[in-house]
């Protein structure tokens, strides 16, 4: 579960310091800084300029779910609401339908830019035969790409397509408001986002059976936001975050704690305890998307 706020000021320090004030995050809460655009001055003290403007946030650990009778009792206490919105976050990775051509766009705009900038970076790439279609979305665009040779855009677990899309992004920006582009090759964001659905259940089952927790290894906070709206579905389990930065992974654990193993031994009637066995190594990620 992610918890937010945006701060604002004329200085980067200043926005993060507001940020942080508005968060209202513990002292022992791992918070994460996100800079989304810089100060700049206005021309004469009079034209332009953006206050500086930062995003903090952090991974909360999942409510744990309420007994089965406790749900029922307040489900009978509330009436039934017609098209009601789900409380948890939904992560949504399908492209959207209004996607249209690059070159109709207009350069001075902040998707014409984008894409400028994007096009001269896949070329000295050598990437060729790019088709780049674009779809304006709420405070931002939806980039499609295709082509040959558009692997080496991917890099290892998306590393590289993450890293072009904040660049671009920060090609597009105006200074009236953070711009957010969010790129795509050949349905790669849907196909990630199914692997790690399945990858949450299976080491939610593992969790499930065994009682102790499983780490996976280090993802970027879009992919660990996948993981924890997928085990907010499995009962029994809850997930949380730990590390910083590049390091930070999710941890799934059993609801209530890891469990307990005793000492059957019949000459000793003593229940003992012993440290529950840390995981020796990672869970890695399974598959290889083409």
């Amino acid at each position: 579960m992610i918890k937010e706020f945006i701060g604002i000021g004329e200085s980067l320090e200043e926005a993060t310091q507001n940020a942080i004030e508005g968060l209202a995050a513990k002292a022992d809460e791992d918070v994460q800084i996100e800079v989304l655009s810089e100060y700049k001055k206005k021309v004469l003290g009079v034209f332009g300029g953006t206050p500086a403007k930062v995003r903090a946030y952090v991974e909360l650990p999942d409510p744990k779910p309420k007994k089965a009778k406790e749900k029922k009792e307040k489900a009978e206490k509330k009436a039934p609401v017609k098209d009601a919105k789900p409380l948890k976050q939904e992560i949504k990775s399908e492209a959207p339908e209004n996607l249209v051509d690059a070159s109709e766009l207009d350069p001075a705009s902040s998707a014409g830019k984008a894409t400028a900038y994007l096009k001269n970076i896949l070329l000295n790439l050598g990437c060729e035969n790019l088709v780049i279609k674009v779809a304006e979305i709420e405070g931002g665009a939806y980039i499609s790409l295709e082509g040959d040779k558009l692997g080496v855009v991917i890099g290892r677990r998306g590393e590289t397509l993450d890293a072009i899309q904040y660049l671009t992004s920060l090609a597009a920006n105006t200074g009236s408001g953070y711009y957010k582009v969010t790129l795509n090759i050949g349905n790669y964001r849907e196909k990630r986002e199914q692997t790690l659905k399945a990858l949450a259940k299976k080491v939610s089952a593992q969790v499930l059976r065994t009682g102790r927790s499983r780490s996976l290894e280090p993802m970027n906070p879009y992919e660990r936001r996948i993981i924890h709206t997928a085990v907010q579905d499995i009962d029994g389990v809850a997930s949380n975050s730990t590390g910083d930065g590049s390091s930070r992974r999710v941890v799934i654990s059993p609801v209530g704690g890891e469990k307990r193993k005793t000492n059957n031994n019949r000459t000793n009637t003593q229940t003992s305890v012993r440290e529950p066995k840390k995981d020796s190594t990672d869970v890695p990620l399974y598959g290889r998307l083409n």
